[in-house]
């Protein structure tokens, strides 16, 4: 059975959380085109400079945590022919290492994907922070 378009998206889209949480840098970078551009920590143009960009977030925020678990949201498609535009509310929890902490954070993917030879892949993704909703509970 073959999967629409939509599904497609929607499933890269979930390869990218399962990535994050557990993947290695290279394995993320590969859901990313060659000539793609990331707009997180900074902006990064193209596989090189992106795989970069998560090698360091791995080492600086993903290893010392534990149980880290990205949940996205029934994301907002739109498709022109082979150019996508989606938009994901993500929260992500995990717990620190060392302390136990609970970490919950929300943001929003802002995507442009394109599909090339039958596949789709992000072109631009711009990961944008949102203020948690714990933050008043800990001042």
């Amino acid at each position: 059975m073959s999967q629409s378009d939509r599904e497609q998206i929607q499933n890269h889209l979930a390869k990218y959380c399962f990535a994050v949480d557990g993947g290695t840098a290279e394995e993320i970078t590969a859901l990313f085109w060659d000539d793609a551009r990331l707009e997180f920590n900074g902006t990064h143009n193209g596989c090189e400079a992106i795989c970069l960009c998560y090698a360091e977030w791995i080492r600086k925020m993903r290893d010392p945590v534990e149980g880290l678990r990205h949940l996205i949201y029934v994301p907002l498609i739109e498709i022109d022919g082979d150019h996508a535009v989606a938009k994901t509310y993500v929260d992500a929890d995990a717990h620190v290492r060392k302390s136990g902490r609970t970490i919950l954070l929300r943001s929003l993917y802002r995507d442009r994907l394109t599909k090339r030879n039958g596949e789709w892949r992000f072109f631009e993704r711009h990961i944008v922070g949102m203020r948690s909703l714990y933050d008043a509970e800990r001042r």
